[in-house]
C-alpha cells in the first residue's frame, strides 16, 4: 500500500485547534475518524478506518479503542510527535465498510500527562472516482488526468509520486459547482514531473467527504490510482 501521507490528505480538519497555537500552552489534542475506500488489486472495493490526531503540544504516544473493545497504538511518522496516525495495510481493508460507533483515543504527551478523546464514526463511505484518462497531450508539453467525479464529494486533491517519491502535490480543490461536475480533467506542465527523470509516474486521487458544511472534520475518503510512463 503506498503511503497515504495523510496529514497533507487531511490537514483542513485541523483548522480548529488554530486559535489554540499561540493563546495556550495546556494540552489539547484534536482527534478524527473516517473511512477510507480504495480499489484493491483485483479491482473490488474495500474499506479501512483512518484515525488522525494533532496537537500542538508534543504527544509521546497514541492508542485507539474502537466501539468493540480493540486497541490500536497510532504512528508518529516525521514531525516530532504533533500528529500520529495509522496507514492500514492491504490486509486490514476490508469488503465491508468498518461499523459506526464512538471511538476512544488516549494521549500520553510529552510531559507525562494523559487525556482522552472521542469521535464518532458514522456509516457514510465514499466510492473512488474512476480515472478515465491519463495522457499526454498532442503536442507533449503537458500530462493530461480526466475522472468521473463522485456526486457526494466535496473536493478532490492530486498527487503525483516516482517510485517513493512525491513529485507533485495540488491541494483539495472544487470545480465551483456543489457537487463536482460528473467529469473534471486538469493539466499539469511535463517540466514539473520529467526533472525527476523518465520512469513510471502514479497520479494519487483523493476524494474528500467532510462531516458538515464547515470543512473541518472529515467523514469520509477515496483513493483512485493510475500510472503512466513518461
Amino acid at each position: 500500500m503506498r503511503n497515504l501521507h495523510l496529514i497533507a490528505a487531511v490537514a483542513l480538519f485541523m483548522v480548529g485547534l488554530a486559535g489554540c497555537e499561540k493563546a495556550t500552552v495546556q494540552n489539547e489534542a484534536s482527534t478524527d475518524v473516517f473511512v477510507k475506500a480504495i480499489k484493491n488489486a483485483g479491482g473490488t472495493t474495500v474499506y479501512a478506518p483512518i484515525h488522525s490526531v494533532f496537537s500542538y503540544n508534543k504527544m509521546a504516544s497514541v492508542v485507539v479503542t474502537a466501539p468493540g473493545g480493540a486497541t490500536l497504538a497510532l504512528n508518529n511518522f516525521e514531525d516530532g510527535g504533533l500528529s500520529f496516525f495509522n496507514e492500514p495495510t492491504d490486509a486490514e481493508y476490508l469488503t465491508t465498510a468498518p461499523t459506526g460507533g464512538v471511538y476512544s483515543y488516549k494521549v500520553t504527551f510529552d510531559d507525562g500527562e494523559e487525556k482522552t478523546y472521542t469521535n464518532s464514526l458514522a456509516a457514510t463511505k465514499l466510492e473512488p472516482a474512476t480515472i478515465t484518462s491519463l495522457v499526454k497531450s498532442a503536442d507533449g508539453d503537458s500530462v493530461y488526468i480526466s475522472w468521473n467525479a463522485v456526486t457526494s464529494t466535496h473536493a478532490y486533491q492530486l498527487k503525483v509520486e516516482k517510485g517513493t517519491t512525491q513529485v507533485f502535490y495540488q491541494p483539495a480543490f472544487a470545480d465551483g459547482s456543489v457537487p463536482p461536475k460528473p467529469t473534471l480533467r486538469i493539466g499539469l506542465p511535463l517540466t514539473k514531473l520529467t526533472s525527476n527523470g523518465a520512469g513510471v509516474y502514479t497520479f494519487v486521487l483523493t476524494g474528500l467527504l467532510f462531516e458538515t458544511t464547515a470543512y473541518d472534520y472529515l467523514q469520509a475518503i477515496s483513493t483512485s490510482t493510475k500510472d503512466i510512463v513518461l
